[in-house]
C-alpha cells in the first residue's frame, strides 16, 4: 500500500474537514489504496488552539499519523519561500518515506514545491474551490488586489501540481485554461456507509424530537457562512411555516453562536451541534433538505458535501440553479425541487429508498473508488 503525505491548514474541527479529510483518509485506508501522514500548518497559536488539541484525540481514538508545524502567516512578505523552507526542514527530520504529497488548497500546493522536487514525488492538488472568487464574500480591504494574488498562485500550483482533484466541471475548465490537463473530477461525496436512508431510525427520531407522522421537516447542515443564504433560508422556512403550523426547521452546524443571532424568537426552528457520525440521524428524520446558493463563480465552481449526504439519505433538496453539477440531477430521480416551485409535502419510504439507491452510483464515495486508485497509482 502506497503512503501518501497530507498537507492543510484549515481548521481540524470544521465539519467540513471531518468529511472531506479524515473521511477521506478513513476511506483510503480501509480500501487499502494509502496510508497517510498528516500535517497540519498554522501560524495563530490562539485561533489554531483547538486544531491543536484534537490532533491529540486523532491520534489516539483514529491512529492518525498526524503532526503540526507552526509556520510563517501567508500575507506576511516572502512567507512563501520562508514556509517552503520550513516545511522541508520538518519533513527531513520526521525521515518518513511517502509516494505522494496531498495538498488540500493551493496555498498548501505551493507551500510544498520544494517537497515535489527534494523527495521526487508526484504532488497532488486537492481543487475545491476558486478561491480569486471567493474574496467577495470576505470583509478584506483592497479586494481587486487580492483577487489578482489569489489568481497568481491558482496558476501556480496548477502549474507545479502532476495531478489536480476538482470537484466541478466549471473548476475543471478554470484548471485546464491554466494548462494542466491532468485533473480528476471528483465531486464532493460521502460515504454510503455513513449515510443512508433507515426507515427504523427516521421513526427513532421523530419520535424523540416530538414529531408527528404529519409534520414536515425542513434541514439544513452547514455553517452560517454569508455564500450559505442563511437569511433567505428562514425566509422560505417562514413562508412555508405561516401555511402549515405542523412544520419544523432544523439547523445542524457548529456555529451555535451565530445561529442563534438568525433563529432567536422565530417559532418551530431547532439548532443543533452534533458530531459527524450523528449527522445522518437527524438526516433520516426530516422530509426536505435546504441548499440556496448565489449564482456566482463562487458556487458555480463547488461541490458542496451536504448534498452527496442529502441525497444519500433519501432526502428531496430544494434549491436553486446555483450549483450546475448537481442541478442535473433534477430530471433523473426528481428529488431536487425548485425553490420558487415546490409543493412541500411527506413522501413515501418507498420514494427516499429509491432516491437512496440512485445517488449511491451517483455520489457515494464508492462509486468513485477506480478514480481513487488511479490518483494514487
Amino acid at each position: 500500500m502506497k503512503n501518501t503525505l497530507f498537507i492543510l491548514t484549515e481548521d481540524l474541527n470544521n465539519g467540513v474537514i471531518q468529511s472531506q479529510v479524515f473521511g477521506h483518509i478513513d476511506f483510503m485506508r480501509k480500501k487499502k489504496i494509502s496510508n497517510f501522514f498528516i500535517l497540519y500548518c498554522y501560524w495563530n497559536e490562539f485561533e489554531s488552539k483547538s486544531s491543536l488539541e484534537k490532533i491529540k484525540f486523532l491520534k489516539k481514538k483514529n491512529k492518525l499519523n498526524i503532526f503540526s508545524l507552526k509556520i510563517f502567516p501567508p500575507s506576511l512578505p516572502f512567507s512563501l519561500n520562508l514556509n517552503q523552507a520550513l516545511i522541508l526542514k520538518c519533513l527531513l527530520k520526521k525521515n518518513i518515506n511517502f509516494d505522494f504529497v496531498h495538498a488540500r488548497t493551493d496555498l498548501c500546493t505551493v507551500m510544498a514545491k520544494k517537497l515535489k522536487y527534494i523527495f521526487k514525488v508526484p504532488l497532488i492538488w486537492d481543487c475545491r474551490g476558486y478561491a480569486p472568487a471567493e474574496v467577495d464574500y470576505s470583509n478584506t480591504n483592497l479586494k481587486l488586489f487580492k483577487k489578482l494574488y489569489l489568481y497568481y498562485r491558482f496558476r501556480q500550483a496548477s502549474k507545479i501540481s502532476d495531478k489536480v482533484v476538482v470537484v466541478s466541471t466549471a473548476l475543471e475548465q478554470l484548471v485546464k485554461n491554466t494548462g494542466n490537463l491532468n485533473t480528476y473530477l471528483i465531486p464532493s461525496v460521502a460515504s454510503k456507509d455513513l449515510f443512508f436512508f433507515n426507515p427504523k431510525t427516521r421513526i427513532k427520531m421523530r419520535q424523540k424530537m416530538q414529531f408527528n407522522k404529519s409534520s414536515i421537516i425542513l434541514i439544513y447542515s452547514g455553517s452560517f457562512k454569508k455564500y450559505q443564504m442563511i437569511n433567505e433560508t428562514i425566509s422560505f422556512f417562514k413562508s412555508i411555516y405561516s401555511k402549515n403550523k405542523n412544520c419544523y426547521m432544523i439547523f445542524l452546524t457548529n456555529d451555535q453562536k451565530t445561529a442563534k443571532k438568525y433563529i432567536s424568537g422565530i417559532r418551530n426552528i431547532l439548532c443543533f451541534s452534533v458530531k459527524q457520525n450523528q449527522v445522518n440521524d437527524y438526516l433520516n428524520a426530516a422530509d426536505y433538505a435546504m441548499m440556496i446558493r448565489r449564482k456566482d463563480l463562487t458556487n458555480k465552481t463547488a461541490s458542496p458535501t451536504k448534498f452527496s449526504e442529502y441525497c444519500l439519505t433519501g432526502l428531496n433538496v430544494i434549491a436553486n440553479s446555483s450549483v450546475i453539477d448537481f442541478y442535473k440531477f433534477k430530471n433523473k430521480v426528481g428529488n431536487i425541487k425548485d425553490l420558487n416551485s415546490c409543493d412541500i409535502k411527506v413522501i413515501s419510504n418507498i420514494k427516499r429508498k429509491n432516491i437512496a439507491d440512485f445517488y449511491k452510483q451517483e455520489l457515494s464515495k464508492e462509486s468513485f473508488i477506480k478514480k481513487f486508485e488511479a490518483l494514487y497509482e
